[in-house]
C-alpha cells in the first residue's frame, strides 16, 4: 500500500510543475535507486560487501543498447535480453566469489568488475571502446514510442514501484529470513541446516538481475553508455548511496540514491571540490545516524506517530 501511494505521488510531479529538468534528475535517481536495492540484497540483507556491483549494471546496459541499437527497441524483448545475459554472466561468476565472503569477496567481485571494464575498452566491434556504445534509440512499448522526459520518467516509476514491490515479498519470505541469518553469523546458519553457499549465490544472482533492469532504464536516458559504466568508481558511489540511505531498508536505498544524485547536482554547481562536499554530509550522516537518512525519517516518524504499548 506504501509503495503504491508513493509511487503515484512520484507519478503524478510532472503534471504539477516539476520542472523538466528536476524530472531528469529524479529519472536518474530512481534509476539509481533499483540499481542501490539491488545492492542492498548482497551487502545490507546478506552481509556480502562488493566493490564490483557496477559489473551488472553495466553489463544490463551495454546488453541493453547493444539489442536495441542492432534488433530491436521493443522495451520488454530489450530488457528481457540485457536479463538474460546479466544472469548468465551472474549464475557463472557468481558460482565462484559466492565460495568465499569478507574482504575476498570485496577483492574478487572488484577484479571481475575490472575485467569487464577492460573487455568493454578491447572489444571495440561491439562496445566500440572509450568512445562508448551511443545512438541507442528511445524504446517502444506496444508499437509506440516512450519519449524522453515525462513519458520515460513514468515508464521509471512503474519500474521501481514493481521491482520494491517483488524485492519487499523476496526480503519478508524465508529466503529473505535466511539471507539475514547468514549475515548475522554464516557459521551458525550452517550448523542449523542452512545451505549457504547456495542462498549467497542465489542471492548473487537476484542482486544482479535487478541492476540490469536498472542498466536497461539508463542506457535508454542516456541513449548510450561508456566503459565507465562498468569502472569501480560506479561501485563505490552505488555503495555510497546505499549506505548513505540505510542498509538493510530497502526504502533507504531508494532515499539515499534520490539524495546523491540531487546532492551531487547542487554541489557541483556550487563547489569545484564537490567530492570533498559530499564527503562531509556523507560522514555526518552516517556518524549521527548509522542507520542512514532512512534512520532520520524513523526516528521523526516515531517522535510525530509514537507507537502505543
Amino acid at each position: 500500500m506504501t509503495i503504491a501511494v508513493v509511487a503515484g505521488l512520484l507519478a503524478i510531479l510532472p503534471f504539477v510543475g516539476a520542472a523538466p529538468f528536476t524530472i531528469t534528475l529524479l529519472t536518474e535517481g530512481l534509476i539509481f535507486a533499483i540499481w542501490a536495492m539491488s545492492l542492498d540484497i548482497l551487502v545490507g540483507y546478506t552481509g556480502l560487501v562488493t566493490f564490483g556491483h557496477a559489473a551488472a549494471f553495466g553489463l544490463g546496459s551495454y546488453a541493453a543498447g547493444f539489442f536495441a541499437r542492432e534488433v530491436t527497441t521493443d522495451f520488454f524483448v530489450t530488457l528481457l535480453f540485457a536479463e538474460v545475459v546479466v544472469i548468465a554472466v551472474a549464475v557463472t561468476i557468481g558460482f565462484v566469489v559466492t565460495r568465499v565472503s569478507g574482504i575476498a569477496f570485496a577483492i574478487i567481485s572488484l577484479c571481475i568488475a575490472q575485467v569487464l571494464f577492460q573487455i568493454a575498452v578491447a572489444w571495440r566491434d561491439v562496445t566500440e571502446g572509450m568512445d562508448g556504445l551511443v545512438g541507442v534509440p528511445l524504446p517502444k512499448m506496444f508499437g509506440v514510442t516512450i519519449n524522453a522526459g515525462t513519458e520515460l520518467y513514468l515508464l521509471t516509476v512503474v519500474t521501481l514501484a514493481a521491482v520494491c514491490i517483488g524485492l519487499r515479498r523476496l526480503v519478508e519470505s524465508p529466503f529473505g529470513r535466511t539471507l539475514q541469518a547468514i549475515r548475522t553469523n554464516e557459521d551458525r546458519a550452517a550448523a542449523v541446516g542452512i545451505n549457504v553457499r547456495l542462498n549467497k549465490w542465489l542471492a548473487f544472482i537476484i542482486s544482479w538481475a535487478v541492476a540490469g533492469v536498472g542498466g536497461t532504464l539508463m542506457v535508454f536516458l542516456k541513449a548510450g553508455t561508456t566503459p565507465m559504466s562498468l569502472h569501480w568508481t560506479e561501485s563505490g558511489n552505488v555503495l555510497v548511496m546505499t549506505i548513505f540511505g540505510g542498509l538493510g531498508t530497502l526504502f533507504g536505498p531508494v532515499i539515499g540514491a534520490i539524495s546523491f544524485v540531487f546532492l551531487r547536482d547542487e554541489f557541483t554547481t556550487r563547489f569545484e571540490a564537490w567530492q570533498l562536499a559530499f564527503g562531509f554530509v556523507f560522514v555526518v550522516v552516517v556518524l549521527a545516524f548509522p542507520t542512514g537518512l532512512a534512520g532520520i525519517i524513523a526516528r521523526v516518524w516515531r517522535s510525530l506517530w509514537p507507537v502505543r504499548s
